[in-house]
């Protein structure tokens, strides 16, 4: 088998460049299974399930793959696995003397180390003035590569090679756009691998010789013309360059002086006001908040928290204002805590803060963890009223409420809290429902049931309860008289063993109303899987035929009609 087929050109592209540079490692083959582990911005597992020699399933821990996709780190994979496949039929060929094929790419780590050796063999053969002229010509044909040279010989400062990175990146960006200025689905894929490579190669080059700042800057600028350019993001690219960017972000923060760090973050905290495009902004939060973990940053993450509450509260909506001020009003009551600030300074600026949901729920969690049940009950009082309009936030609220009753022994006014989430908080919960019937002996339930079912507001879905208390003869009647097919294909498969009558009259009538309207083919498609369905069903075989004869006889001027009822 072509396992090559199984990805997109790109990602094929990708996953050859990890395989090439000695990703790949911890390789374990069996007959049916291969796994490993990938190592790019982060190391990810790999697992593929073989049959007879062939692929049937692949799986990867990165976030591309989640959705089912194959990825690069896959694709890697399978290129070392092919090429240990290769050396295992055809044997050690060097130990027979033959020679390194140096026009081929080395596809692992030490088939690479023996092609550098061999061409290192064929310059020393050369004399120094024909390596310099060779040297000399191929460089002016390349910027890319002649970048690289004068900042590894150090010819240029380190502001002027920066000048010629940030012009290379700025090329990368516009060849790849089209006259719209966007990067396809088809270009985005070499777009991020282009940038990729500066980072791999330029990047950690200038890491390997202290040039920190320099480093930084290069990033930063990818990092945010990445976010900027209009692209066709569906492979995940840039999450994968930013988790990029974030690592070598770290390997930095390892190794700079306190004056670099200082400025480092500076440059962090400076980049959250707009400049950045939102979702790569929670990667600058996120190293903010969990890194610069020193008693000063940690001061001075305090003010700049502070300074976002204040600036959050120049949002547009309601909505975003609200989230933004309770995001970093938390970070803020997270630090004071790491700080060990007393509970009374946390409970001033809760309270300072006190309009903002998310605030108090936090104080309501920490008095619940502090066993402080009469203070958080308090205060989810106070949040049912303020916060009456959000439905969700007041059946969390009284879940919270239920929980602290039950923590206390009150039993009655758990019960009651309980009834109150099943009638009106948090209405048409199944789980709540389930929680309630244990309180009460079984015949004693069915009393207290039917009083749910009569107390229930209109816009709960009532059939539910009906299917989860086997209530079948209710939850037809449901059925029969709900209008359309919908309530029908919810719970036909649950009634047509006990009420198959019942449930082929309601097929009937409505295939019947569905086939009165001409439509399309796709339509007739519909009408003859129903048909299928109703075959199926106890004595459905002779109601169908019954159907269909009609339809003959009544719709015989509609041919795609006619066709796919022969399909039936």
């Amino acid at each position: 088998m072509n396992w090559k087929k199984l990805f997109e050109s790109h990602i094929l592209a990708r996953g050859y460049d990890y395989y090439c540079e000695g990703a790949v490692e911890n390789l374990d083959v069996d007959e049916d299974f291969i796994c490993a582990d990938v190592i790019g911005s982060e190391e990810y597992e790999v697992e593929i399930n073989l049959l007879h020699g062939k692929v049937t399933e692949m799986y990867c821990s990165c976030p591309y793959a989640e959705d089912g996709r194959n990825c690069k780190h896959m694709a890697a994979v399978l290129y070392e696995w092919s090429d240990q496949e290769k050396e295992d039929t055809s044997g050690d060929e060097e130990s027979h003397g033959e020679a390194v094929n140096v026009f081929g790419r080395g596809h692992t780590v030490k088939a690479y180390e023996q092609k550098q050796a061999a061409i290192r063999k064929i310059v020393d053969q050369a004399d120094m003035d024909t390596v310099r002229e060779y040297l000399t010509g191929i460089l002016a044909e390349d910027e890319k590569l002649l970048v690289r040279f004068t900042s590894l010989i150090g010819v240029n400062s380190e502001k002027e090679d920066m000048k010629h990175y940030i012009r290379q990146v700025n090329d990368i960006a516009d060849r790849h756009m089209g006259r719209d200025r966007f990067i396809n689905y088809y270009a985005a894929g070499d777009f991020i691998s282009e940038l990729e490579d500066i980072y791999d190669t330029d990047v950690r080059r200038m890491i390997d010789k202290g040039q920190y700042m320099g480093a930084f800057e290069l990033i930063n600028y990818i990092f945010v013309l990445v976010g900027d350019v209009d692209m066709d993001d569906s492979d995940g690219g840039t999450g994968m360059l930013a988790d990029h960017a974030y690592q070598l972000w770290l390997d930095l923060l390892a190794k700079v002086t306190e004056d670099q760090k200082e400025k480092m973050f500076q440059w962090f905290t400076s980049h959250l006001d707009g400049s950045v495009i939102n979702y790569l902004e929670e990667y600058i939060e996120q190293i903010i908040m969990e890194e610069f973990g020193e008693n000063e940053y940690v001061q001075k993450k305090l003010v700049f928290t502070e300074e976002m509450i204040e600036r959050s509260g120049d949002k547009g909506s309601d909505w975003s204002r609200d989230y933004h001020v309770g995001k970093w009003a938390i970070r803020h009551l997270e630090l004071m805590e790491a700080q060990k600030s007393s509970q009374k300074e946390i409970e001033t600026y809760c309270r300072k803060n006190w309009g903002n949901s998310s605030v108090r729920r936090y104080y309501i969690d920490r008095c619940i963890k502090k066993k402080n049940y009469d203070a958080a009950l308090e205060a989810l009082d106070e949040s049912m009223i303020k916060d009456k309009e959000y439905r969700g936030l007041i059946a969390d609220y009284s879940q919270k409420k239920k929980e602290i009753y039950l923590l206390q022994g009150n039993k009655e006014a758990y019960l009651k809290q309980l009834w109150k989430l099943v009638l009106e908080d948090h209405a048409g919960s199944l789980e709540d429902y389930r929680e309630l019937k244990k309180q009460y002996e079984p015949v004693e339930w069915i009393e207290k049931r039917e009083v749910v079912f009569q107390s229930l507001p209109k816009y709960v879905r009532i059939e539910r309860f009906y299917q989860e208390e086997k209530l079948y003869d209710r939850l037809l009647t449901h059925v029969v008289n709900s209008p359309g097919l919908y309530a029908l294909q919810e719970y036909g498969s649950v009634l047509k063993k006990d009420y198959p009558r019942q449930i082929l009259a309601k097929y009937e009538k409505e295939v019947r109303q569905m086939a009165a309207y001409t439509g399309t083919r796709k339509k007739y498609q519909e009408l003859v899987g129903l048909l299928r369905t109703m075959k199926k069903i106890k004595d459905g075989t002779k109601v169908v035929e019954r159907i269909v004869d009609d339809w003959k006889q009544q719709y015989r001027n509609r041919p795609a009609m006619m066709e796919e009822l022969q399909r039936l």
